[in-house]
């Protein structure tokens, strides 16, 4: 209670002190704290705006500097020149001294400015090495997002990282698996030897492109040893009715001098238009060999001889030089190549990789090889492509590689085949039909007729039809 009645007592002294002093004197109090406050605050914004103003006003204060002393040296050089030409005197060695004392003085002024112009070139420097580097920079990042939106548009995602190795090689050995459980159920005594590993490669949107065919080349050889081989070669003596027995000797001495062993049976061009000539022929011709080479002198012409069971087969022969001093080494890179057959008919496009006689690594390297290969050659690039399989002509396709992507982001490749410059429509006038009548003719044989008919000729044929009706 005490204390209770100490402190009302306190507030009550305070009271009165408070009522006695002006309201007045308070509010002056109040204002010149609130006023240093602002001007504090003045100062220090401009001495900070002065800071930043001196750091911008030494580049321009040095280069100022280094202006005007070059004017002056300038100045004094061309007194100097117009002095002497006036009154040229002859110099004492004291005279020389005393000039060198009084040129002391602004030789450690021009040090200053010497050094001055150091420190700003060398800032100048620094400067436009960081704006090229930002500028390189930012050059890498925008040809970084280009790239990154060319390949969204493309759908060229596919690497060789997506193909992992180790999955091939387990497709390889269940194809080999699968190759030896069908031999077991066949109960054969004997092996029928190799059977060939193909590359089924479907694609998402079917190319408009003409029949052809395009080879690869592979770093391992597709054909066996058991495998039989057949070269077409030109004749010696052109002629139906001549023997076709000297040719085939000829060439066989020259593969024997090479070391060739490979080619089984020489076939000269003659023999193929009197022994050949029908289809059943053909068949057999097709039928009794794996692998056909041809000189490429007659290369051209015997693909019409052949017909086209070759196609249908994937035997038709590939060209070599004969001419070549090494034949043998040119035998070997022709073997070494595989024929893929592009069309329009269908989505799926087969090549021979390997066959079951060759090991896991060289098959793995073939087919690593031909789908780099597909970039250039496949119609529409690796982009156009849904899935890649492994496969023999008995078994089922083992996938490589699949895609979900979406059929509308990818366009329809067309590729027009080459053709020469004689290769176009004719056009041409008719005498034998009534009114203006051109005719076009195309490469491929088809006939086109058009008639137009002017004002006049339609009046007499409107004529006539009136008489005729009378």
């Amino acid at each position: 209670m005490k204390l209770l009645k100490r402190v009302e007592k306190k507030k009550k002294t305070l009271n009165e002190d408070m009522n006695k002093i002006p309201k007045t004197d308070i509010k002056v109090k109040l204002n010149s704290k609130s006023v240093e406050n602002k001007k504090k605050r003045k100062c220090d914004l401009v001495e900070k705006k002065k800071g930043k103003s001196i750091k911008r006003l030494t580049n321009l204060n040095i280069s100022n500097v280094i202006v005007e002393a070059s004017k002056e040296k300038r100045k004094k050089i061309t007194k100097g020149k117009i002095n002497e030409k006036k009154n040229p005197t002859t110099v004492t060695n004291d005279e020389v001294k005393n000039n060198v004392q009084v040129l002391n003085i602004p030789k450690n002024s021009t040090n200053n400015i010497r050094i001055d112009k150091e420190e700003s070139m060398k800032q100048q420097a620094t400067i436009m090495k960081d704006i090229t580097n930002v500028k390189n920079i930012r050059a890498k990042k925008s040809q970084r997002k280009m790239i990154k939106t060319e390949k969204k548009e493309d759908g060229d995602d596919i690497n060789l990282k997506d193909l992992s190795k180790k999955h091939i090689l387990q497709c390889i050995s269940a194809i080999f698996h699968l190759t030896q459980e069908q031999l077991k159920n066949k109960n054969i005594l004997f092996s029928e030897g190799s059977q060939p590993i193909f590359m089924q490669v479907t694609c998402i949107r079917i190319p408009k492109i003409s029949r052809r065919q395009v080879r690869i080349l592979l770093p391992y050889s597709i054909i066996s040893s058991d495998e039989d081989i057949a070269l077409f070669v030109c004749d010696l003596e052109r002629g139906r009715r001549k023997d076709h027995e000297p040719t085939i000797n000829h060439y066989r001495e020259l593969l024997d001098k090479c070391g060739c062993t490979k080619i089984k049976d020489i076939i000269p061009i003659n023999q193929v238009k009197t022994e050949y000539d029908q289809y059943e022929l053909k068949r057999k011709l097709v039928a009794s060999y794996d692998y056909f080479l041809v000189d490429g002198r007659i290369a051209g012409h015997i693909s019409h001889l052949l017909g086209k069971i070759f196609y249908k087969k994937r035997k038709l022969p590939t060209s070599i030089k004969m001419n070549k001093e090494d034949l043998k080494c040119e035998i070997d890179y022709a073997l070494r190549k595989t024929t893929m057959q592009l069309h329009s008919f269908a989505d799926t496009h087969i090549i021979q990789v390997a066959n079951t006689s060759m090991k896991k690594k060289q098959i793995l390297e073939n087919v690593l090889t031909v789908y780099n290969r597909l970039t250039e050659v496949y119609p529409g690039g690796l982009s156009n492509i849904r899935a890649i399989r492994l496969k023999t002509p008995t078994g089922p396709g083992l996938p490589i590689y699949i895609t979900l992507k979406n059929k509308n982001t990818v366009h329809i490749p067309v590729i027009k085949p080459k053709r020469p410059k004689a290769y176009c429509n004719v056009e041409g006038e008719l005498t034998t039909l009534s009114g203006d009548t051109n005719v076009i003719v195309t490469p491929d044989g088809n006939v086109v007729v058009k008639q137009t008919f002017s004002r006049e000729s339609e009046d007499s044929h409107e004529e006539e039809s009136v008489e005729e009706t009378k």
